[in-house]
């Protein structure tokens, strides 16, 4: 087996070409020919995940450097900086931010001060970028493109006069824009199960949805009219959050509504409402039933002002938050829905106990906003199965990906909601066609050790696969020599 023809089959599958329309350096002419570095987290409370600094695979920030004269920090212009919004995008498995060109200190001498902002856009002014919240913040991430969600928020941060250096330079980034949380709780007079089967909809109204933000301080200045229609918030295990533009609402002015089972309640506050910057605005409305009429009766619980809470809607990958499920082989759908979520919303799932072909194809052909899974810690079980999508039976082997768990063969494609993929830790083998097509399958790929063969075509038209490969020492077979396997050329 020739490792390096399928290195190199892999990385022509993922090749990437950066274009230069907004960024804009200074080379290393008469400088001092060291590279400058830079890492950036995210300053925000990790409650419900490892704190991993907030970022995940892929994420792009764009940075402008500014050098200092004669000792005194330098202005940020348009144009004309040591860096210009050069966008710099995070690889998760070598853990480090990489320029989309080479950026050089001017000489060992010359402080800089370092700027960055997140998501990496095009300012056509570093006093005035126009910013817009999205009216529907519920829309998840599809075919690489951030959901409303994490599209509306607006990161900032700044690192000040440092000196030239060979270390990192560590981007702090501060949320500019403000959050609203609301939290509905079952009261009284509800049957045993009515609650959670109720349609719920929350609805933020009379804000501002554009701004300017100048990027020299990171400010955030709400523009325009209010916006005639409300923000559809991302709703995840009975929150519902949304990124407003910080702004200040006046008295008696509905805040937000809410219908439950199609009944409307419209919240407002006695006093202005003002939405901070980097803040988080948590509301908790109990909602009871009247044993009369039916009607629901709807009262403020809880308010409070806290800490900005890493969001369940925003970075995804493997720094985003799972739903674990443990299963049982053949039962995935089953153990989803007692666990009360439903599967045809799950993006990210980590999968514990057992699952054999049968709960792949379930993930293929049912789960069809699934962007990231974790196998890591799952045992596949082996037999004789049948291909609902496709037909025909096929034996699946113990500790093998199955004959194209991801190939939708009828459409000549893979899973194109399929972001990210962890695989078994017990693994023997990966199926023919198994990853076929899932053309947005990015990141790194790690195969992990004890497996033997990738069998044909198994990441054939994989083309999004560009980061970093690692390949276990047991491999012995790539079918067709790798390239059929990789690359889909023939």
């Amino acid at each position: 087996m020739d490792r390096r023809k399928f290195l190199g089959a892999l990385l022509a599958a993922g090749c990437v070409l950066w274009a230069c329309h907004d960024e804009e350096f200074v080379g290393s002419e008469n400088g001092s020919g060291k590279l400058i570095a830079l890492s950036g987290e995210i300053d925000q409370q990790n409650v419900s995940r490892v704190d991993d600094g907030g970022v995940c695979d892929g994420d792009e920030m764009g940075v402008y450097i500014v050098d200092y004269v004669n000792g005194e920090p330098g202005e940020l212009l348009d144009a004309g900086n040591r860096a210009t919004n050069v966008k710099f995008t995070f690889d998760e498995a070598a853990y480090r931010w990489d320029a989309a060109y080479d950026v050089y200190w001017k000489d060992d001498r010359t402080p800089i001060d370092v700027y960055g902002y997140y998501p990496f856009g095009s300012p056509e002014s570093v006093r005035s970028y126009a910013v817009t919240v999205q009216k529907d913040q519920s829309k998840a991430s599809e075919n690489g493109v951030m959901g409303g969600y994490e599209a509306s928020d607006f990161l900032w941060g700044k690192a000040e006069n440092i000196a030239p250096t060979t270390e990192k330079i560590k981007i702090a980034f501060r949320h500019r824009m403000a959050n609203v949380r609301v939290m509905l709780e079952e009261g009284s007079g509800f049957a045993e199960g009515e609650w959670t089967g109720l349609t719920k909809q929350v609805l933020v109204t009379n804000t501002k949805r554009e701004a300017l933000v100048d990027l020299t301080t990171g400010t955030v200045e709400a523009t325009g009219e209010v916006a005639s229609t409300g923000i559809i918030p991302f709703e995840g295990d009975g929150d519902w959050r949304a990124i407003v533009v910080p702004q200040t609402v006046a008295a008696g002015t509905e805040l937000f509504r809410i219908t439950v089972d199609g009944q409307v309640y419209e919240f407002s506050k006695g006093e202005s409402m003002t939405y901070n910057p980097g803040k988080m605005h948590n509301f908790t409305i109990q909602v009871s039933k009247k044993a009369a009429t039916g009607e629901f009766e709807f009262k403020l619980i809880g308010e409070s002002v806290t800490a900005w809470e890493n969001d369940l809607a925003s970075h995804e990958a493997s720094t985003r938050v799972y739903v674990i499920i443990e299963s049982e082989a053949g039962k995935l759908r089953e153990a989803i829905i007692a666990a009360n979520k439903d599967f045809r919303k799950l993006q990210n799932l980590k999968i514990t106990g057992e699952i054999n072909a049968e709960d792949f194809y379930f993930m293929r052909d049912s789960m069809d906003r699934l962007q990231a899974l974790n196998l890591k810690e799952v045992k596949i079980k082996g037999g004789r199965f049948y291909d609902p999508l496709n037909g025909g039976e096929h034996d699946c082997e113990e500790d093998q990906i199955p004959y194209e768990s991801f190939y939708i063969n009828k459409s000549n494609s893979g899973k194109r909601s399929l972001v990210k993929i962890v695989l078994p830790d017990k693994l023997r083998s990966i199926g023919v066609r198994a990853f076929y097509g899932c053309e947005n399958l990015t990141g790194s790929l790690v195969i992990p050790e004890g497996v033997v063969e990738v069998k044909t075509g198994a990441f054939a038209y994989c083309r999004s696969l560009n980061g970093t490969l690692s390949l276990p020492s047991t491999l012995e077979y790539i079918g067709n020599d790798g390239k059929d396997g990789l690359d889909g050329e023939g």
